[in-house]
């Protein structure tokens, strides 16, 4: 749900001269972006600016009560390449047209906040965003800060040789550890505001959003493939073939809810687990190729193959583990997190905020329960947390910091 509030207090501000340099330069180009053949606006004195500003602010009011009962209107969602959205109302002589955030909104505010930082009142406790930063844990029980390291060589274990690689941590397999019989274990493992990257020894790619891990031998020796995942990870399996036989690649799911593990069975290539023991479902989305997933290690027990575009989710039904199979799922979505993004369709509004606590390594309360609201739009990973927030209010939830918490007031 939009607040009409924010808009129409970001008009008055400006209408008054009392806007940041920020608020003054985007409501300005509210207006250029959107001006129309013979618009008016660049034809008033200033006096009538001013009248015209307060008078839109009182227009966008009285719009919000007669379309939605002073409750405010829901933001339209458009195709992801449109991302703005407009509201047009009419006046005499004077076209009324104000565009309400979205990613150009959001976009062009943190790039002008960003810009007079410097003159302007800074957020208190405001909590920057993650970043890439993860720990390996090698066999030994050694482990390596790899946002601490330089990029090169790090170790070699069990002849494969580890490096740091930008924000990718690379296996390369070299020929002395086919010869290995038992497998040797490394875990990484992203703190809250982290994420990282990997390349395993069969050249497949693993991204781990933040709060996630994932332990993995440091050469395949076995007949299968095994890797161990909690949180939320995306996969993109290469293919691998040893002594002319293909060795499939699966993936157990570790999760306190989920006692007897689920499993991950991998006949395609990429697809992403989240698995978060706050979340309601263990979810696994498959973009290409096909997988299945299990219930227990066993499949008899439960199990569902997916195609491109569906979704696994293995839930706690009645003390007994169910899966469900959700078909057309937005894919955009899922992955979105990998692709620097909260992407949010009608997403309810603790949902949003549990991502946010563990990207921004933050606690949320909730001082007077907790809101029923939903917000869809689009914001980036890259926003301090206050300008998320900001983002966030348009749902008509209001929130503030305070000592690396998020306090919501419905």
């Amino acid at each position: 749900m939009i607040d009409f509030k924010i808009i129409t207090e970001l008009l008055q501000r400006y209408g008054a001269g009392t806007a940041t340099s920020a608020e003054q330069e985007m409501v300005e180009r509210w207006l250029q972006e959107n001006e129309l053949e013979n618009n008016e606006w660049a034809q008033m004195d200033q006096p009538y600016r001013e009248y015209w500003i307060k008078e839109t602010g009182d227009r966008l009011l009285q719009y919000a009560d007669q379309k939605t009962g002073s409750q405010g209107a829901k933001i339209r969602q458009r195709h992801p390449g449109d991302r703005r959205f407009y509201f047009h109302l009419a006046a005499a002589s004077v076209i009324i047209l104000t565009v309400i955030g979205s990613w150009y909104f959001i976009k062009g505010m943190r790039q002008e906040i960003s810009a007079v930082k410097k003159n302007e009142e800074v957020v208190r406790d405001d909590v920057p965003p993650g970043s890439n930063k993860a720990v390996l844990t090698l066999a030994d029980g050694g482990t390596v800060v790899l946002d601490d390291v330089n990029n090169g060589v790090l170790t070699d274990e069990g002849g494969t040789r580890v490096s740091k690689q930008g924000d990718a941590l690379v296996y390369s397999q070299e020929q002395k550890s086919r010869m290995i019989s038992t497998p040797v274990y490394n875990i990484l493992t992203t703190p809250k505001g982290g994420q990282y990257s990997l390349v395993l020894p069969d050249g497949s790619r693993v991204w781990l959003n933040a709060a996630s891990s994932i332990r993995y031998p440091v050469a395949f020796v076995d007949d299968f493939r095994l890797v161990e995942v909690k949180g939320e990870v995306y996969f993109e399996v290469a293919p691998y073939i040893r002594s002319g036989k293909k060795i499939p690649f699966r993936v157990k799911i570790l999760s306190e809810r989920d006692e007897e593990k689920s499993q991950v069975e991998v006949m395609g290539t990429h697809f992403n687990i989240n698995a978060y023991d706050e979340e309601a479902s263990v979810n696994t989305t498959l973009l290409e190729g096909k997988v299945k997933v299990s219930i227990g290690m066993d499949t008899a027990t439960g199990s569902a193959v997916l195609a491109p575009g569906q979704q696994a989710q293995v839930r706690n039904s009645h003390n007994s583990l169910k899966i469900k199979v959700i078909k057309d799922v937005n894919l955009d979505e899922v992955v979105a997190w990998k692709n620097g993004l909260f992407m949010m369709n009608s997403a309810a509004i603790p949902s949003v905020l549990r991502q946010f606590a563990r990207w921004y390594d933050v606690d949320v309360v909730y001082e007077e329960g907790i809101p029923e609201g939903r917000i869809t739009g689009d914001i980036p990973r890259d926003m301090n947390l206050s300008e998320a927030l900001k983002i966030m209010e348009l749902s008509g939830v209001h929130f503030k910091i305070e000592d690396r918490k998020i306090i919501v007031n419905p």
